[in-house]
């Protein structure tokens, strides 16, 4: 993961589009408006998406995303806001629920250098983005493997203002595998999530922090509490088992 620290130059600038690639983003709007079906999984495809035939994708507000990736038995349920993404990438069995609002216009910040993470969001087999959150994915955002956002309400924010050097902080956020971030969390730019850890219910990651891998952290800003084992009945709730569960 490499810093970015960009100056401000008083707000986002969206690249000009071609008409093609306009018509193609207002065509995906109106797909993503259509009930779950294999219809909708195949005319997301038609627009140069990838979406296999066994994942559900609900009802969804879907405002410039360049491209949707998602693997059998991953599930978009209703009712979330996508915008201005130049990626969502989902792993088998991955869930993203409802009531989300995940953007990335903050990556459009002037003088950002993209190393292949900016406006993207990525989430691994089995990882899951439970309701009501806010990510912020300008910078980034990954889950590896069986990672949770559970609850709701908690903030992912990939851009900050540098209070010393000045300029903008513009980093992705990062929960390694096995990593859960409970409840009411906010999390700030660079941030990474060790293996296996758990962030408590209402705690504050500050900028480049990074959580050891199999620990308690929690408060605000967030400390390492304790050592920390993840019961793996939390990685086997609602774990898509394959197609011959459906």
């Amino acid at each position: 993961m490499l810093p970015v620290t960009v100056q401000p130059s008083g707000g986002y600038s969206r690249p000009a589009l071609c008409s093609l690639t306009r018509v193609r983003q207002a065509l995906t709007t109106l797909v993503f408006l259509m009930p779950p079906s294999g219809l909708k999984n195949r005319l997301l495809n038609l627009l140069g998406h990838q979406v296999h035939p066994l994942a559900r994708i609900g009802i969804n507000v879907v405002r410039r995303v360049g491209r949707f990736e998602v693997a059998e038995g991953a599930l978009i349920a209703h009712f979330n806001l996508f915008r201005d993404l130049a990626l969502v990438q989902m792993g088998r069995g991955a869930r993203i629920m409802m009531f989300n609002q995940i953007h990335g216009d903050s990556g459009y910040e002037p003088g950002a250098i993209d190393h292949g993470t900016l406006r993207t969001l990525r989430m691994g087999a089995h990882s899951h983005i439970i309701s009501q959150h806010y990510l912020d994915c300008g910078g980034g955002l990954l889950l590896e493997d069986d990672c949770w956002v559970t609850g709701i309400r908690t903030t992912v924010l990939t851009h900050a203002f540098d209070p010393h050097e000045g300029g903008i902080v513009l980093e992705p956020v990062v929960l390694r595998k096995g990593a859960v971030v409970a409840t009411c969390c906010t999390m700030l730019p660079g941030s990474v999530i060790g293996e296996g850890s758990l962030v408590a219910a209402g705690s504050t990651t500050w900028t480049r922090q990074e959580v050891a891998a199999e620990s308690l952290a929690g408060g605000v800003p967030a400390r390492r509490l304790s050592a920390m084992k993840i019961s793996s009945w939390v990685y086997q709730r609602a774990r898509y088992q394959g197609p011959e569960a459906l």
